[in-house]
């Protein structure tokens, strides 16, 4: 053997020691942030979810966490969201070797950002908004796709100053996602649509830019859903959508307009068993007839079936989306008055600065920031969140 293939041998040996001893002490997560960064630690076995979000969110100083979560994509290819109250390493990641590769990001939608209290909350549901169309997790008409360019270009870039700076930008950011390219004949015809759209925008402060990026957002049917893959008793494929509205069925083909919807407000049970997931909802039709036959309220059972994992985690999200939905209930006497957009575009223009600055002090974009994993060390628990036993 040479030397230089006993080195490379030592070095193998000494990396799989290493990684006992890390694997004896935690395990190796990697969080991708919304701002493309990502975030590099060693996890406690006794450090909780919410500890680890408490953690992410100081580094955005994130005061209102309640709208955040962290998720892992599972071996069905859907966002798996960890359980605030529960250890971090108790969930069951997907089978791989190297770090756990976990996602930061919203996870509890509302009707607009006109309701968030924070500036910080707002710049990160519009980098979550950006991430969610240029991923094509948003259903978009290519048209609207090259509008939402524009103010991506004008919050970033500020005013139009050229066709060819603009296309080497547009290289740069994510704001074209494949699917509105495939659509058109070429890039070059996509750039110029968008072209078209910016040079209007001339003027525009950055914060008027988020402000009309996200309530253009916002009004897409298909924003703030979060889709699962499901079945029907007879085998047919359907999408179920939870939000903050309630649970909705969707064709497969159609994830815009539902076929069946349960608003939280008729719920009455939610639960899984296997492969089954259930919803006892209150039917007022169902009702009339009932009581008058035998005399019990009007209850209806929609089913739907998946592999246990997966239902596992739409009944964890539905649970999760119920609480939030009667949190939110609970406190809108407490709920301050919306600000008002024009107020919004204010703030954001005049933090932006700021923000920036303080972004380039934590390390530029796609940068690993270390995490500490003396400070993960805690046996505190939090209160589960509420919610139907399954």
């Amino acid at each position: 053997m040479t030397l230089a293939a006993k080195l490379e041998d030592f070095e193998l040996t000494l990396e799989h020691l290493l990684m006992d001893v890390f694997m004896t002490e935690g395990r190796r997560c990697q969080v991708h942030l919304l701002d493309d960064r990502k975030l590099e630690l060693l996890v406690q076995p006794k450090l909780l979810a919410k500890e680890l979000l408490d953690l992410v969110a100081s580094h955005f100083n994130l005061k209102e966490k309640e709208y955040f979560g962290i998720a892992f994509t599972d071996e069905t290819g859907h966002l798996n969201w960890l359980q605030l109250d529960r250890r971090v390493l108790e969930h069951d990641f997907p089978k791989k070797s190297g770090p756990v590769v976990l996602y930061f990001c919203v996870r509890f939608y509302i009707e607009s950002i006109s309701y968030l209290k924070d500036n910080a909350t707002i710049e990160l549901f519009f980098l979550n908004a950006k991430s969610c169309i240029y991923k094509e997790l948003i259903d978009v008409d290519s048209e609207v796709v090259f509008e939402l360019a524009s103010y991506i270009l004008q919050e970033a870039k500020g005013d139009f100053s050229s066709n060819e700076v603009v296309r080497s930008d547009l290289k740069k950011l994510p704001a074209l996602p494949t699917q509105a390219l495939k659509e058109h004949p070429s890039l070059a015809y996509c750039e110029d649509r968008v072209i078209e759209h910016y040079k209007k925008l001339n003027g525009q402060t950055r914060g008027q830019a988020i402000v009309n990026y996200m309530s253009i957002v916002e009004s897409l049917p298909t924003y703030g859903v979060h889709y699962y893959a499901v079945k029907d008793k007879q085998g047919i494929p359907w999408w179920l959508g939870l939000s903050y509205k309630g649970i909705f069925q969707y064709d497969y083909h159609d994830k815009v307009k539902p076929r069946k919807i349960f608003q939280w407000r008729q719920l009455e049970n939610l639960y899984f068993r296997e492969k089954k997931f259930s919803v006892e909802v209150h039917d007022p039709r169902r009702a009339s007839v009932t009581r008058r036959t035998f005399g019990h309220s009007g209850i209806a059972v929609h089913t739907w079936y998946a592999c246990p994992a997966l239902i596992k985690s739409i009944w964890a999200m539905a649970i999760s989306q119920h609480q939030f939905y009667l949190d939110r209930k609970q406190s809108k006497s407490k709920i301050h008055a919306a600000r008002s957009l024009s107020e919004i575009a204010i703030d954001l223009t005049e933090t932006g600065t700021l923000k920036t600055s303080k972004l380039a002090n934590m390390g530029s974009k796609g940068k690993i920031i270390s995490g500490s994993s003396g400070s993960l060390l805690s046996s505190g628990r939090q209160r589960p969140a509420g919610g139907m036993p399954p």
